[in-house]
Protein backbone atom coordinates (compact mmCIF):
# COMPACT_ATOMS: atom_id res chain seq x y z
CA UNK A 1 0.00 0.00 0.00
CA UNK A 2 3.11 2.42 0.64
CA UNK A 3 3.97 2.21 -3.13
CA UNK A 4 0.41 2.93 -3.84
CA UNK A 5 0.46 5.97 -1.66
CA UNK A 6 3.95 7.31 -2.91
CA UNK A 7 2.68 6.67 -6.45
CA UNK A 8 -0.80 8.67 -6.54
CA UNK A 9 -0.94 10.23 -2.84
CA UNK A 10 -4.23 10.41 -1.97
CA UNK A 11 -6.88 10.74 -3.71
CA UNK A 12 -6.27 12.92 -7.21
CA UNK A 13 -9.13 14.27 -9.17
CA UNK A 14 -8.71 15.04 -12.81
CA UNK A 15 -11.26 16.55 -15.26
CA UNK A 16 -10.56 16.15 -18.64
CA UNK A 17 -11.99 17.14 -22.18
CA UNK A 18 -12.40 13.55 -24.09
CA UNK A 19 -10.27 12.67 -27.08
CA UNK A 20 -10.75 9.38 -27.04
CA UNK A 21 -13.30 6.43 -25.48
CA UNK A 22 -12.99 2.58 -25.27
CA UNK A 23 -15.15 0.79 -23.36
CA UNK A 24 -15.12 -3.11 -23.01
CA UNK A 25 -17.62 -4.70 -20.25
CA UNK A 26 -15.95 -8.10 -21.24
CA UNK A 27 -12.52 -7.72 -23.39
CA UNK A 28 -10.21 -10.65 -24.49
CA UNK A 29 -7.05 -10.72 -23.00
CA UNK A 30 -5.00 -8.01 -22.79
CA UNK A 31 -7.02 -5.80 -23.59
CA UNK A 32 -8.16 -2.34 -21.17
CA UNK A 33 -11.60 -2.48 -19.66
CA UNK A 34 -11.43 1.33 -20.24
CA UNK A 35 -9.31 3.55 -21.99
CA UNK A 36 -9.88 7.12 -21.84
CA UNK A 37 -7.78 9.94 -23.43
CA UNK A 38 -8.32 13.84 -23.29
CA UNK A 39 -6.45 17.32 -22.40
CA UNK A 40 -6.86 18.68 -18.58
CA UNK A 41 -9.41 21.17 -19.21
CA UNK A 42 -9.10 25.12 -18.28
CA UNK A 43 -7.72 28.33 -20.33
CA UNK A 44 -4.21 27.95 -18.67
CA UNK A 45 -3.60 24.73 -19.52
CA UNK A 46 -4.96 24.89 -22.93
CA UNK A 47 -2.49 28.50 -23.08
CA UNK A 48 0.43 26.73 -22.01
CA UNK A 49 -0.47 23.93 -25.08
CA UNK A 50 -0.54 26.57 -27.43
CA UNK A 51 2.72 28.14 -26.32
CA UNK A 52 4.64 24.23 -26.56
CA UNK A 53 5.14 24.91 -22.69
CA UNK A 54 2.94 22.31 -21.27
CA UNK A 55 1.28 18.78 -22.42
CA UNK A 56 -2.07 18.59 -20.91
CA UNK A 57 -2.72 15.03 -22.27
CA UNK A 58 -3.94 12.40 -19.58
CA UNK A 59 -4.79 9.18 -19.98
CA UNK A 60 -6.35 6.23 -18.08
CA UNK A 61 -7.01 3.13 -18.14
CA UNK A 62 -8.08 -0.37 -16.34
CA UNK A 63 -6.84 -3.69 -17.51
CA UNK A 64 -7.32 -7.06 -15.83
CA UNK A 65 -3.66 -5.88 -14.05
CA UNK A 66 -3.49 -2.57 -13.57
CA UNK A 67 -5.41 0.81 -13.03
CA UNK A 68 -3.20 3.16 -15.24
CA UNK A 69 -2.76 7.29 -15.38
CA UNK A 70 -0.42 8.78 -17.95
CA UNK A 71 -0.20 12.62 -17.22
CA UNK A 72 2.08 14.65 -20.15
CA UNK A 73 3.08 11.06 -21.70
CA UNK A 74 6.08 11.37 -18.66
CA UNK A 75 4.19 10.82 -15.53
CA UNK A 76 2.97 7.59 -14.53
CA UNK A 77 0.69 6.40 -11.37
CA UNK A 78 -0.46 2.45 -11.54
CA UNK A 79 -2.40 0.70 -9.23
CA UNK A 80 -2.86 -2.96 -9.28
CA UNK A 81 -6.09 -3.86 -10.31
CA UNK A 82 -6.47 -6.13 -7.26
CA UNK A 83 -6.03 -3.70 -4.62
CA UNK A 84 -9.72 -1.87 -5.99
CA UNK A 85 -12.17 -1.28 -3.25
CA UNK A 86 -14.18 1.07 -3.63
CA UNK A 87 -15.75 1.86 -7.42
CA UNK A 88 -18.31 5.09 -8.17
CA UNK A 89 -19.10 5.99 -11.70
CA UNK A 90 -21.70 8.61 -12.65
CA UNK A 91 -23.09 10.82 -15.90
CA UNK A 92 -24.81 13.94 -15.97
CA UNK A 93 -25.78 16.49 -18.19
CA UNK A 94 -25.28 20.79 -17.64
CA UNK A 95 -29.73 21.48 -16.59
CA UNK A 96 -28.57 25.40 -16.73
CA UNK A 97 -27.98 25.23 -20.61
CA UNK A 98 -31.73 23.68 -20.99
CA UNK A 99 -32.92 25.96 -18.67
CA UNK A 100 -31.26 29.29 -20.47
CA UNK A 101 -32.84 27.66 -23.42
CA UNK A 102 -36.27 27.20 -22.29
CA UNK A 103 -35.61 31.49 -20.85
CA UNK A 104 -34.55 32.43 -24.21
CA UNK A 105 -37.29 30.63 -25.72
CA UNK A 106 -40.19 32.17 -23.39
CA UNK A 107 -38.61 35.63 -24.30
CA UNK A 108 -38.69 34.97 -27.75
CA UNK A 109 -42.04 34.21 -27.99
CA UNK A 110 -43.17 37.34 -25.73
CA UNK A 111 -41.14 39.65 -28.44
CA UNK A 112 -43.09 37.20 -31.00
CA UNK A 113 -46.74 38.52 -29.76
CA UNK A 114 -45.85 41.97 -29.41
CA UNK A 115 -44.29 42.03 -32.20
CA UNK A 116 -47.20 40.42 -34.47
CA UNK A 117 -49.70 42.92 -32.26
CA UNK A 118 -47.73 46.23 -32.76
CA UNK A 119 -49.11 48.62 -34.99
CA UNK A 120 -46.36 49.79 -36.11
CA UNK A 121 -42.18 49.43 -35.49
CA UNK A 122 -42.48 45.96 -34.78
CA UNK A 123 -39.52 45.23 -36.70
CA UNK A 124 -37.15 45.59 -33.63
CA UNK A 125 -39.35 43.56 -32.11
CA UNK A 126 -39.06 40.41 -34.68
CA UNK A 127 -35.09 41.20 -34.40
CA UNK A 128 -35.26 40.25 -30.70
CA UNK A 129 -37.43 37.37 -31.55
CA UNK A 130 -34.57 36.12 -34.25
CA UNK A 131 -31.97 36.76 -32.05
CA UNK A 132 -33.84 34.76 -29.23
CA UNK A 133 -34.32 32.06 -31.07
CA UNK A 134 -30.74 31.75 -32.25
CA UNK A 135 -29.90 31.55 -28.41
CA UNK A 136 -32.45 28.57 -28.10
CA UNK A 137 -30.99 26.60 -30.44
CA UNK A 138 -27.55 27.23 -28.99
CA UNK A 139 -28.15 26.64 -25.88
CA UNK A 140 -30.02 23.25 -26.51
CA UNK A 141 -26.96 22.15 -28.76
CA UNK A 142 -25.01 23.08 -25.56
CA UNK A 143 -26.67 21.15 -23.34
CA UNK A 144 -26.21 18.17 -25.98
CA UNK A 145 -22.97 18.41 -25.82
CA UNK A 146 -22.76 18.79 -21.97
CA UNK A 147 -22.43 15.40 -21.01
CA UNK A 148 -19.99 14.97 -18.11
CA UNK A 149 -19.02 11.10 -17.03
CA UNK A 150 -17.02 10.46 -13.52
CA UNK A 151 -14.99 7.55 -12.93
CA UNK A 152 -13.43 6.52 -9.47
CA UNK A 153 -11.42 3.80 -8.25
CA UNK A 154 -9.71 3.72 -4.73
CA UNK A 155 -8.04 1.25 -2.67
CA UNK A 156 -8.72 0.29 0.71
CA UNK A 157 -6.49 3.14 2.49
CA UNK A 158 -7.69 5.76 0.36
CA UNK A 159 -5.45 6.04 -2.66
CA UNK A 160 -6.58 6.14 -6.10
CA UNK A 161 -8.10 8.09 -9.10
CA UNK A 162 -11.59 10.18 -9.86
CA UNK A 163 -11.36 11.39 -13.49
CA UNK A 164 -14.41 13.37 -14.40
CA UNK A 165 -14.68 13.24 -18.86
CA UNK A 166 -16.25 16.06 -20.26
CA UNK A 167 -17.77 15.89 -23.95
CA UNK A 168 -16.96 19.85 -24.81
CA UNK A 169 -17.78 21.62 -28.04
CA UNK A 170 -15.12 19.32 -29.85
CA UNK A 171 -14.61 16.75 -27.56
CA UNK A 172 -15.69 12.78 -27.83
CA UNK A 173 -19.39 13.22 -27.53
CA UNK A 174 -20.73 11.14 -24.31
CA UNK A 175 -23.94 9.90 -23.95
CA UNK A 176 -25.71 8.34 -20.90
CA UNK A 177 -24.81 4.77 -22.26
CA UNK A 178 -21.53 5.70 -21.83
CA UNK A 179 -21.93 5.63 -18.39
CA UNK A 180 -23.79 2.25 -18.19
CA UNK A 181 -20.91 0.64 -20.12
CA UNK A 182 -18.17 2.00 -18.04
CA UNK A 183 -19.88 1.23 -14.97
CA UNK A 184 -20.38 -2.30 -15.94
CA UNK A 185 -16.53 -2.46 -16.81
CA UNK A 186 -14.93 -1.17 -13.95
CA UNK A 187 -17.16 -3.64 -12.34
CA UNK A 188 -16.44 -6.58 -14.02
CA UNK A 189 -12.75 -5.42 -13.81
CA UNK A 190 -12.99 -5.10 -9.77
CA UNK A 191 -15.24 -8.48 -9.85
CA UNK A 192 -13.04 -10.79 -12.00
CA UNK A 193 -9.33 -8.99 -10.61
CA UNK A 194 -10.03 -7.23 -6.86
CA UNK A 195 -9.28 -9.50 -3.93
CA UNK A 196 -12.16 -7.04 -2.10
CA UNK A 197 -14.30 -8.08 -4.12
CA UNK A 198 -13.35 -11.64 -4.49
CA UNK A 199 -16.80 -14.24 -3.22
Amino acid sequence: MGLISSLLGKSKTITLLAREVRINENPASGEDFMYIEGDQVGFVNWLLKLLGLKDPSVSFSISDRFITRVEGKKQYAIIPTSEIHNINAGFAKNKQLLIRAGVCALLGFAFLIMGVTARRGGAPLFGVFALCAVLTIVWIWLYGRSGGLNVSVSTFNGDGDTIIVKSGLTGYKLEKNDFEKTFHAVKNAASNNSKYFKK
